[in-house]
């Protein structure tokens, strides 16, 4: 038996141990729908449309600036509430456990693509990336 040296939990391989510890206690990211702070953090600006449409970050579909400003179109407040009614009820964001945290990014991307109704392209890895945070390994026991 191979135990982990930082819960103890036994494993019947030295690389299975090995695994357990490098992708849980000695992970230096995490990935949690958390980080998006506002319904803004789940867009961003157009590849394809810059300065004139913004991106959701789970299907990359395009969402328009419909206002003219003084040199590039503005969203205006009925356009952030197609936004966020496309959040709600495409990608069910309300009702995500804000509290899961994922050590691994493919398991996150699974989170993404099961519980949001992503699909994955550029736009996914952006949202990954405002979803990543900073984690400091734990000490062993």
């Amino acid at each position: 038996q191979y135990l982990c040296a930082y819960c103890h939990k036994s494993f019947g391989s030295k690389n299975k141990a090995e695994h357990h510890q490098n992708s849980l206690h000695l992970c230096h990211h995490s990935w949690s729908c958390s980080m998006l702070l506002s319904y803004a953090a789940e867009f961003h600006s157009s590849s394809t449309r810059l300065d004139e449409a913004d991106t959701c970050g789970y299907c990359g579909e395009d969402f328009p600036h419909s206002e003219p400003g003084p040199t590039v179109p503005i969203a205006t407040q009925r356009d952030w509430e197609t936004r966020i009614g496309h959040l709600r009820e495409m990608h069910r964001f309300e009702e995500c456990d804000h509290t899961r945290k994922f050590f691994r990014v493919d398991h996150f991307g699974q989170h993404l693509k099961h519980s949001h109704a992503a699909a994955s392209g550029k736009w996914t890895h952006l949202l990954e990336k405002t979803c990543m945070k900073d984690e400091h390994p734990h000490k062993p026991i």
